[in-house]
């Protein structure tokens, strides 16, 4: 790892709010012991011993069995329902339909617009329309073969472009616009006309499913007190809790949720929990008996939110030096038929605003104009996925800077090089970078590992019988930390005990992350003691404080901070009992490994326990609460402008492949990715995030598509839905450098997403290079890539 601080820079401070951010969580200049350390997970024993309980593994004992009967109609009117046949059969507890909601019928994590029971009307291949809760999971199928429903059809919109006529069917009463924002920044046309080149191009990207190996599951317990406890593998807690309660008609105080281990997400599981608890919670609520939904492999693809598809309209303008003059994008953002997590949350929040404020790029562009159109369609809905609508656009960016190279007769690298954000760049939102920008030097870092120079010189054919060519490609990319909402706030708790030992309340969830592992050794590395002697107390809405979503890389950083406020609470009792006990000032005490000293006279110290117990007999403080926000985002509502989040992520990916031109086979030789990460917590827990990270991306670029007809799901099983195998995934060099983060926990920003964001454009750009094949709607399988080659008047002849 490389620390990459621009240490002889002023930070330019915005505002007051900042600075005095920056104040509380500037940290000692000393070493770190913890922190920055690779340790072990602490979930590894029990996942590789088999021992660690997923939701499957839970006994069913005593609990009734949810089932959901589903629309076969992406677009239709319900003119009647009979259940009378369903709810006679013997072993059915319960036969739900809208009319037997005692609440809200209505969920979603941010707009309410998804019924939890459909009655009057159904807007995709898999909406509810009746919940049944059985004795045993063959009763709950049998049950909703016996309910009878007679539809009438309507029209579908199956592309967003239609959804925008002023004739189109309309999906809800509001129209089918869910969202249209704008962002412009100087004078396009003005660009334009100081531009030697100009290219247009459009690129599209589809339905795309997570494919955790886990199927969700949720299971609704009433407890005797009346609460209603909800239990599952999930990303959002709280947002579920928010949910249940108005399902329910009831207090938030009155339910309670849980997180279970989870066996994947990817962001996938923020609202696809919310759906389930929802609609397990009321058939709960109506039997008095718990109940258990699981859904199958094929009711995840059908039933779930995506990758939102988008369609991008490009034009952009550069002088024949490479300097990019001017950039208009165009986006139709396929929403399908419910909101989930696609709007805007003011001033930033939400995917397609995300993907807006991302779309030209870690680039200086002086002028810029994008018009983003959200869109509700009869296809399933867009979600929440590992990039939060950047990975789509950064396909389109990518693959553009590449074509114009091309045009301009200079590298791939060289055009990056050119127009890459540098400390106190500003954006396509007029935000002047002030701090931790090193992209720039991933571009370097990564280039020197890869040997870009040497490679590149060394493309072409790798057989005598030129069916073979070899190439190279590279991306760059850049990401949020946090998630650009004025509410985005994460609590933790602190619980020294007499022995040392240490409980530590947060709401950030693990699926795989590794957070379970970094948040304590932050709160170790603050206390100075070992992380074995913090547990953590799994997420758990009565018990932990508000955290807000495990999304937006914000865990480790937002997280984070509020234990480092936490911590320090307690420390200050510690400190102080200490300075009693040592005969020294409270200035001069330092805590490391689970010794209290005198940083003047080290070997004057005490035992971290000794002065634990000593501090609770004084009746000193013991527990810690620590609440972190990032500095308030902005984002003006007509011109896109503003400061949407705090800090970026910077990434660049380099990647040789190998194409067969004659079939449009992909052979992935190598791959180096360089992050610029603030600081690395747990360097070798962050490069599983890479190395997992890349592979995502590669399915992105090669394999991965919900095929869809008339609505219909073609592919609902991992058999039709291609994902990379080891077999499919290079050997992975990731590049750490640590560009200081003032706002971040020792340093850190985040980092959880940004590995799968560049990946797919390198690859596409790779191929591009070797084979002449531009792929601009992906994926990029072999027919296209085919066609590519053949669209282009064949591969290069050198």
């Amino acid at each position: 790892m490389q620390d990459k601080t621009q240490e002889k820079t002023k930070t330019q401070v915005l505002t007051r709010e900042e600075n005095e951010l920056a104040r509380r969580l500037r940290t000692a200049d000393k070493p770190l012991t913890v922190a920055g350390t690779s340790i072990g997970r602490r979930d590894d024993p029990l996942k590789v011993t088999g021992k660690l309980k997923y939701g499957a593994d839970y006994s069913a004992e005593g609990f009734l069995f949810g089932k959901i009967l589903r629309s076969p109609h992406a677009h239709a009117l319900i003119k009647s329902i009979n259940v009378k046949k369903a709810q006679e059969l013997e072993g059915v507890a319960a036969v739900l339909t809208a009319e037997d909601l005692p609440g809200r019928n209505g969920f979603g994590a941010i707009i309410p617009d998804q019924p939890v029971i459909c009655g009057d009307k159904v807007r995709f291949v898999g909406d509810g329309v009746a919940l049944v809760a059985a004795e045993t999971e063959t009763i709950a199928h049998q049950a909703l073969k016996l309910i009878e429903v007679e539809y009438e059809p309507l029209p579908g919109i199956f592309d967003p472009r239609d959804a925008m006529a002023e004739d189109a069917p309309k999906i809800h009463e509001g129209g089918n616009i869910l969202s249209d924002d704008k962002m412009v920044k100087g004078d396009v046309d003005a660009g334009f006309a100081e531009a030697d080149v100009i290219l247009e191009r459009t690129y599209q990207v589809p339905f795309l499913e997570h494919a955790y190996l886990e199927p969700d599951t949720t299971m609704a317990i009433p407890q005797p007190d009346g609460v209603m406890l909800i239990e599952g593998p999930m990303q959002a807690p709280f947002t579920t809790r928010r949910n249940v309660a108005p399902v329910l008609g009831v207090p938030i105080n009155q339910v309670r949720v849980r997180q279970i281990h989870m066996g994947g997400g990817f962001g996938g599981k923020e609202d696809s929990p919310i759906d389930l608890s929802c609609r397990a919670a009321v058939l709960a609520q109506a039997t008095g008996r718990p109940v258990k939904i699981t859904l199958e492999r094929e009711e995840v693809t059908i039933q779930t939110a995506k990758r939102h598809p988008m369609i991008m309209e490009l034009k952009v303008g550069v002088k024949k030096d490479g300097t990019l003059t001017a950039f208009q994008g165009v986006i139709y953002d396929e929403q399908g038929a419910y909101a989930s997590l696609g709007p805007k949350i003011p001033p930033a929040g939400g995917s397609h605003v995300h993907a807006m404020v991302m779309m030209p790029g870690p680039y200086e562009i002086p002028n810029v104009k994008v018009d983003a159109y959200l869109l509700y369609t009869n296809h399933p809905y867009g979600g929440a996925m590992r990039g939060f609508g950047a990975p789509q656009v950064h396909i389109a960016h990518e693959q553009m800077m590449d074509e114009l190279a091309a045009e301009l007769g200079i590298t791939a690298v060289d055009i990056r090089e050119k127009n890459a954000f540098r400390l106190g760049s500003q954006t396509a939102t007029g935000q002047v970078l002030s701090q931790s920008v090193g992209l720039r030097e991933t571009l370097e870092s990564c280039a020197d590992r890869f040997k870009w120079d040497e490679r590149l010189a060394a493309t072409g054919w790798v057989d005598q019988a030129h069916t073979k060519r070899r190439g190279v490609g590279v991306a760059m990319g850049w990401y949020r930390t946090s998630i650009g909402t004025n509410g985005d706030g994460c609590g933790a708790a602190v619980h020294l005990h007499e022995d040392g030992s240490v409980l530590l309340y947060s709401g950030i969830t693990e699926m795989g992350q590794g957070a379970f592992t970094v948040l304590p050794q932050i709160c170790a590395e603050e206390l100075g003691i070992m992380p074995e002697d913090v547990r953590l107390v799994k997420p758990d809405t009565d018990l932990v404080p508000e955290s807000g979503p495990t999304v937006g890389s914000r865990s480790t950083t937002l997280m984070g901070n509020a234990i480092i406020l936490a911590a320090r609470q307690v420390k200050e009792s510690l400190m102080d009992t200490a300075s009693m006990m040592l005969m020294v000032p409270t200035e001069r005490l330092d805590a490391k490994g689970r010794k209290i000293y005198d940083r003047e006279n080290p070997d004057k110290s005490l035992d971290f326990a000794a002065v634990a117990a000593r501090a609770m007999a004084a009746g000193k403080r013991m527990i810690g609460q620590g609440w972190w926000t990032p500095p308030v985002p902005s984002l003006d509502g007509h011109t896109g402008q503003g400061s949407p989040y705090h800090v970026y992520t910077y990434s660049t990916h380099m990647v040789q492949v190998v194409v067969d031109v004659e079939t449009g086979e992909v052979e992935l030789e190598d791959y180096v990715a360089a992050f610029d990460v603030g600081k690395a917590i747990n360097p070798k827990a962050l490069e599983g995030q890479i190395e997992g990270g890349v592979a995502m991306g590669l399915g992105y670029a090669l394999m991965e598509e919900v095929v869809l007809v008339e609505g219909v799901t073609q592919n609902p099983s991992l058999q039709g839905y291609l994902v990379p195998t080891m077999l499919d995934v290079p050997d992975i060099q990731p590049v750490i450098l640590e560009v200081t983060n003032e706002l971040g926990p020792y340093g850190a920003k985040g980092i959880g997403e940004m590995p799968n964001i560049p990946a797919t454009p390198a690859i596409i750009n790779a191929i591009a290079q070797a084979s002449n094949g531009r792929v601009r709607r992906l994926p990029a399988d072999p027919e296209r890539i085919f066609w590519a080659i053949k669209e282009a008047g064949g591969p290069p002849q050198d």
